[in-house]
Formats: structure tokens, sequence, C-alpha cells
């Protein structure tokens, strides 16, 4: 059976879940497992993979626990011991059978087999607590948007050092300005009256 993008696997614990001591959630408890995307393998050696998300967990008491895949995307685990094996093989056949090429150039990849029973890990994206009894389920704060500004915990240094305030600044010297003209004309200035010369009367 091959997995189609938009299928939903059904899985179950094979263990207990326990937090504590408390049991969150028994064995054998139902999850879901979405495929996100598929692949299959192709020529040039290209292998297939799948893209899987697990769905929200329900723990016993109702709670849903978030999980998160180790590794989303499920492919074909090759070792690099295994790579260098096929290419010096691979240089070899081209060396004695120089039609190789051909063949490497169209050999199909291999595809992810995941049998009935198969065991996929899952790791739990909040953390749990019991607190009373109680389960308590705190998210991590979601990751901010890129055209925001972030939030510096600490104080940015200043681009430019401030002034002391006790240096003494030279201030500009004031230049003097011409005085304005005067519209109105200046009032006269009085003027001595000539002093009368005595005479003297007829006798």
């Amino acid at each position: 059976m091959t997995s189609q993008r938009g299928e939903v696997v059904r899985a179950h614990l094979t263990e207990p879940l326990r937090v504590d001591g408390v049991t969150l959630a028994p064995a054998g408890s139902p999850e879901r497992i979405k495929v996100l995307n598929v692949r299959a393998a192709a020529s040039g050696d290209v292998y297939g993979f799948v893209d899987i998300f697990f769905e929200p967990f329900k723990l016993a008491d109702g709670k849903t626990l978030p999980l998160v895949a180790p590794s989303a995307r499920l492919t074909v685990h090759t070792t690099i011991g295994h790579e260098s094996t096929v290419g010096l093989e691979d240089t070899v056949a081209n060396i004695l059978f120089p039609p190789h090429v051909i063949f490497e150039a169209f050999r199909r990849g291999r595809n992810i087999n995941l049998e009935k029973g198969t065991q996929v890990r899952a790791e739990a994206a909040a953390f749990v607590t019991v607190v009373d009894g109680n389960v308590i389920i705190a998210t991590p704060p979601p990751l901010p948007v890129l055209s925001a500004t972030p939030a510096a915990a600490f104080t940015p240094i200043p681009l430019m050092t401030p002034a002391h305030p006790h240096v003494h600044r030279a201030h500009p010297t004031p230049q003097p300005t011409a005085s304005p003209t005067p519209t109105s004309s200046p009032m006269p200035s009085p003027t001595s009256s000539p002093t009368p010369t005595p005479t003297s009367s007829p006798a």
C-alpha cells in the first residue's frame, strides 16, 4: 500500500505516558499521524520520502498535548560507508563495463516501507508538569513575526557617547548688528532768542 498526501494513519502508545509517577495516558491510547507530502523513488538513484505530522495527543483527562516528530521527513537511512561503497562499485563497474553508466543513470532509488507495528517516535512540544494531581501543559511562546521589532532583553549601546555634563562648551561670540533707521524726523532743537539791546530814553 502506498501512502497518499492527506492520508491519516492511526497509531497508539506502546507504553503508558507518565510524569512524576502520574499516568497521563495508558498504553494503547490512540493517536493520528497525518501524511503531508509523499514522493516516490525515481530514476537517477533518487530515494522516496514521506513527510508526517502528529496531531495533538489527547490525554486521559481530556487535555491535548502537542507533539512533534524528531524527523518530520521519513526516508531510507543510508550511512556514509554505504554511499562510499556504492560509489566505489559504480566506479569499478564503469571501468570494466562502460555501458554500466547507462544503468547507473536509470537506476531507480529505494522507497521507505513502514510495516505494520513500526514504532515512530514523537516528542512533546510543550512543558508538562503535575501539581497536586493536576496536569499543567505550558506551550512555548509563538515565534516572532519577521516584520515585528524584536524586544531586547538588554539596553542597547548608543551610537555615540553623550557629552559629559561638566565639560565646558564654547559659546558663539555675539556679532553686532546694525541699528534700525528711524522713520520719523527728529524734533527741532530749541533756538535761543536774541537778547534785546537796551536803548536810552531821551532826556
